[in-house]
């Protein structure tokens, strides 16, 4: 059951969140723990692509997930040196720079990651404020809020950088 708004909108368009970072920084985990929160993410392996924009094919409100080399050495225990880092590093300059929010995940939980996440788009889009005005819509009705407006896929493109660097 979809709650009656009335005249609520988001303050700014929803686009397609984008997910992008080094190797073992915890792209996939995010977007299925976003999932759960009723926001569709989709990660992207921009690390590994020559095409600095690969990213952008896929959605336009990108959250990039910085991790230490020791903490992605640790976390997969890939056998390749700093370098091959740096490299995935250097492939994300153009995401950093599209970035709505940057999240460095090193001594941050799956969990806590996911929470800052759905802290961040509830207060860029708005919901927070509904959340308040409306203190009776429960947690899975916020779920379900959510993702209705994250299924119209309005691909729009904003400039501003709130949130950036959480």
């Amino acid at each position: 059951m979809i709650l009656r708004l009335d005249n609520f909108t988001p303050a700014f368009p929803i686009s397609a969140v984008v997910i992008v970072g080094v190797c073992a920084a915890g792209k996939s985990t995010l977007a299925s723990n976003l999932a759960r929160a009723g926001i569709e993410a989709k990660p992207v392996a921009q690390e590994h692509s020559g095409v600095p924009e690969l990213f952008r094919r896929t959605g336009e409100t990108v959250i990039v997930l910085v991790a230490n080399w020791e903490s992605v050495h640790k976390r997969r225990r890939l056998a390749w040196e700093p370098k091959f880092y740096q490299d995935e590093w250097d492939r994300l300059t153009m995401a950093r720079q599209k970035a709505r929010l940057i999240v460095h995940t090193d001594w941050l939980t799956a969990q806590e990651v996911a929470n800052r996440v759905v802290y961040w788009f509830d207060e860029y889009y708005g919901f927070a404020q509904l959340w308040l005005s409306r203190p009776e819509i429960n947690r899975s009705e916020r779920v379900g809020i959510r993702a209705h407006f994250n299924d119209s896929k309005d691909i729009t493109r904003f400039d501003s950088h709130f949130g950036r660097g959480i």
